[in-house]
């Protein structure tokens, strides 16, 4: 499942969207370990970031699965948003838009070109053609203006 916080994905074209989904997570705080921080006297808990970075993960992964509940194969625009709901409990959300999304493919390339070719169509070293243009794998090898094709 592709997840990004963009609102476009290169390379691909978005066919459908599906709408929004959403991944609200509760997490407790753990109150031994906050009973543990007043005896440090308040000290930074080397653990939170931790905690934090895998809390959010967990809120992606969910919404990996909501989107793939409702058909996608990706989701958009991706954001996270956090709130303290009292003293012992914390939501993290993420949530963006479920859309289809399918590769795009160049449309001046023959069905039988290889996707590289794009890359190297202008690179002399590679191509050996005249001018350092390549020709489509598809394209008749014509060396003089004789042989070119007449429409019947």
């Amino acid at each position: 499942m592709l997840v990004v916080t963009t609102d476009q994905l290169p390379g691909y074209e978005i066919r459908q969207i599906l709408g929004e989904v959403v991944s609200s997570m509760a997490r407790t705080r753990n109150p031994y370990r906050e009973g543990v921080k007043n005896l440090r006297g308040g000290a930074y808990d080397p653990m939170a970031p931790d905690n934090l970075t895998r809390w959010r993960t967990d809120s992606v992964a969910r919404l990996g699965e909501e989107a793939e509940r409702l058909g996608a194969n990706a989701v958009i625009g991706m954001r996270f948003d956090s709130r303290d709901c009292g003293e012992m409990w914390m939501e993290i959300c993420a949530y963006g838009t479920a859309v289809i999304v399918v590769p795009k493919m160049p449309d001046v390339m023959p069905a039988d070109q290889p996707m590289v070719a794009a890359d190297t169509a202008h690179e002399p070293e590679i191509t050996g053609a005249p001018g350092g243009i390549a020709e489509p794998a598809s394209a008749p090898n014509l060396s003089s203006a004789a042989e070119t094709p007449t429409r019947d």
